[in-house]
């Protein structure tokens, strides 16, 4: 008797079992890209010790961009236009340099390596092929993704619909971060 009773046991155990599978990848709908948009903020860029704070005027066209970046009073301290032809740079003092991107001069202009070409999709919670979502907030929208080795914290949303655009971003790979703060929006 006791024979039955163990496998009546063991079998019952074995229904109660939890099913354990590994999670399923988080699948959005896909968002169009928005070629279009302009935007007021603060950036802070950190890359190990090297730490910059500017405020930030970016206008983005499909193909071009146009960064102005301000001193605490509001003075220009560097603009950097880029498009398919390449990037230009001109500075507070009346210098001017040229480079294959932005991201090149904005290195130098910051002191700090910056991924500028996906920044577009990104600041507007736009995901690329390959990008990887890690998790969204109760409304649906990202909060973190993974792309290229760089992870994309959203922070804060302009505002509560599902559609609202990015006010906080936190970008960072290793010791490379960079914020940006979004005070207007002009989509």
């Amino acid at each position: 008797m006791r024979g039955p009773l163990l496998v009546l046991a063991l079998s019952l155990v074995g229904c109660a079992a939890p099913d354990v599978r590994p999670p399923e990848p988080v699948r959005l709908a896909p968002r169009a890209e928005m070629l279009r948009f302009q935007l007021e903020g603060r950036l802070q860029v950190r890359d190990g010790e090297r730490t910059a704070a500017v405020g930030v005027d970016w206008q983005h066209d499909s193909g071009r961009d146009d960064w102005l970046f301000t001193g605490p009073l509001g003075q220009g301290l560097a603009r950097i236009e880029a498009d398919a032809g390449g990037a230009r740079m001109t500075l507070a003092d009346g210098r001017r340099s040229e480079a294959a991107s932005a991201a090149e001069l904005a290195e130098d202009a910051l002191g700090v390596s910056a991924p500028f070409m996906q920044l577009p999709l990104w600041i507007t919670a736009r995901l690329r092929d390959g990008a990887a979502v890690r998790e969204l907030d109760p409304s649906g929208r990202l909060r973190r993704v993974v792309d290229q080795g760089w992870t994309i914290e959203y922070i804060e949303y302009a505002g509560d619909g599902p559609d609202a655009l990015p006010r906080k971003v936190d970008v960072h790979r290793g010791e490379t971060r960079l914020r940006l703060i979004v005070d207007a929006w002009n989509p």
